[in-house]
């Protein structure tokens, strides 16, 4: 066997030690990636305590994303077709485990356990959110999981 005989198997055997590794680095990544998706995917929900004067059922559940948006308008992930609700009434947040509440600037205000939410709030399972004259209660699963 000659020296380029030898140099070229060389070369062709680190090529395929590099694939091996690349491949076992994105199988990697997938499954942190879906263990990442399915921790996202049940962040919790708001469910109706007290619906004021709105025709929204006591019970009505609202599922929440970690950028959660509540109010009037069509671009809010749940939308609140109600007159004191103002178009982008309310935030919500969701990082490292913790739900944050905040007023975006609304008319009616936005609370979290009759503390006005002016400054983002954090928010526990079983708190009560309001928005407007709509009273909430949050569900986090990942706070029931601790308990």
């Amino acid at each position: 066997m000659t020296l380029d005989v030898f140099l070229l198997i060389l070369r062709l055997l680190g090529i395929v030690l590099l694939y091996l590794f690349l491949m076992q680095v994105i199988i990697s990544i997938t499954r942190d990636l879906r263990k990442t998706a399915e921790v996202n995917l049940d962040v919790g929900e708001l469910i109706v305590v007290d619906s004021g004067p709105s025709q929204i059922a006591p019970g009505t559940r609202f599922k929440l994303e970690p950028q959660t948006t509540i109010g009037r308008g069509p671009t809010n992930t749940i939308q609140i077709n109600e007159s004191f609700v103002s178009a982008e009434h309310t935030r919500m947040w969701f990082r490292k485990g913790v739900w944050y509440v905040q007023d975006a600037g609304s008319t009616n205000g936005t609370y979290l356990n009759n503390q006005p939410a002016r400054a983002p709030l954090q928010a526990r399972s079983g708190d009560i959110i309001q928005v407007g004259f709509l009273r909430f209660k949050l569900s986090n699963p990942l706070d029931e999981r601790r308990k």
